[in-house]
């Protein structure tokens, strides 16, 4: 029979929660632990296929005890209970790393119905356990302060967050946006926490779920070299291209590559070219650091990291593919007669919301010119 382990503080919620199985469900059997220390101590000595715990809780809160089980030999998938919970969210943690959750006050019901499905998914294989990707992300669900030390083989780099947002990082000798892209691209890396935030000092303004994609391409990039990705793997990870969440947050500063490319002229013209350009209800340029360049009537927060997730996108499909190039341009319909236009590139990406009766190949023609240049003066940067 399967065992589920379930950790909260309230003992009343437990014995409920073992009272309703005992009388209802015959394929598992309930656990329990009132504290992460106690849930570890069953750990070591029984076998346990799901655990579900709270993230709030004495001695040691749920948070340390996911840490913990990242250095365990088995990977046992995870269950958190959060106040924090959204529907939006729940979508994008199914399928990243071992994370489900459930919002409390707990629904025993739905509560049930998710043991059901992590134990049946983690049968089958598709639950690796737990992952540094997918613990960033509960993280931010939760809106945590802490530090996180991540450890892989010889490697250790420091990830601090504040309020559930990644504000700086440090993998010797780099710290920034730079190193969390190293850290996250770490394999089966080991995770401890510091329940405070070590540097306050923000120098990452940068979506978390953009810094998750970089770091997953960073990590294929050096299979690639290796000799190519792991056999299975590449499926799964362009698959959670779609559940990663892209927050909203300041653009970071623009970097000395694209400063030293505005002295030159490149962007200059761009910036003219797109200026000019008409039939636009409202337009971005990223740059692959995420931040904005150019934006106009940006009034929607989803649609500069949607433009931002759709480059990355069109790059991950590119080398899957094969292909030698990025697509010239992709064009999305939307409801009102709108469309959406997107110039993916390898340094700068344009997103323009196109108006209804104009058209994008147009727009296409007039501004992959400047846009090819300023990728180049970016590149010789």
């Amino acid at each position: 029979m399967k065992r589920v382990l379930v950790v909260d503080d309230d003992h009343g919620f437990l014995l409920s929660l073992q009272d309703m199985c005992r009388e209802r469900v015959d394929t598992f059997e309930i656990v329990t632990a009132g504290n992460g220390k106690e849930a570890l101590a069953v750990l070591a000595g029984q076998s346990v296929h799901l655990v579900v715990t709270d993230l709030k809780m004495p001695e040691m809160d749920g948070f340390e005890l996911i840490s913990r089980m990242s250095r365990l030999s088995n990977s046992v998938p995870v269950i958190a209970m959060t106040a924090f919970g959204t529907p939006e969210m729940e979508d994008r943690l199914m399928n990243l790393g071992a994370f489900q959750y459930i919002e409390k006050p707990v629904d025993f019901e739905l509560l049930l119905q998710k043991i059901k499905s992590g134990l049946a998914v983690g049968a089958k294989g598709h639950v690796s356990g737990v992952s540094l990707p997918s613990f960033l992300q509960l993280l931010e669900l939760d809106r945590k302060t802490c530090t996180i030390m991540a450890k892989a083989g010889t490697r250790t780099g420091l990830l601090f967050f504040e309020n559930g947002s990644l504000i700086n990082a440090y993998a010797e000798p780099i710290v920034g946006l730079d190193a969390a892209f190293e850290i996250i691209s770490w394999e089966q890396a080991e995770i401890e926490i510091y329940n405070f935030c070590q540097n306050r000092k923000r120098t990452i303004d940068a979506p978390l779920g953009f810094i998750l994609i970089e770091g997953a391409r960073l990590s294929d990039e050096r299979g690639e070299q290796a000799g190519g990705p792991v056999a299975g793997q590449g499926d799964d990870e362009f698959d959670q291209l779609e559940d990663l969440d892209f927050v909203t947050a300041p653009a970071p500063p623009s970097s000395a590559a694209m400063a030293q490319a505005l002295g030159q002229g490149g962007k200059a013209g761009l910036e003219e070219v797109l200026n000019a350009a008409q039939g636009v209800n409202r337009m971005v340029l990223v740059a692959k650091d995420g931040s904005i360049r150019i934006q106009r009537n940006i009034d929607n927060k989803e649609f500069k990291p949607f433009v931002t997730y759709v480059a990355v996108a069109a790059d991950k499909i590119r080398g899957i593919l094969g292909f030698a190039d990025l697509p010239s341009h992709i064009i999305l319909s939307q409801d009102k007669g709108e469309q959406l236009l997107i110039l993916p590139g390898a340094e700068l990406s344009v997103g323009i919301e196109v108006q209804s009766g104009v058209s994008p190949t147009k727009l296409v023609a007039a501004i992959g010119p400047a846009l090819a240049e300023a990728q180049q003066l970016e590149l010789q940067a």
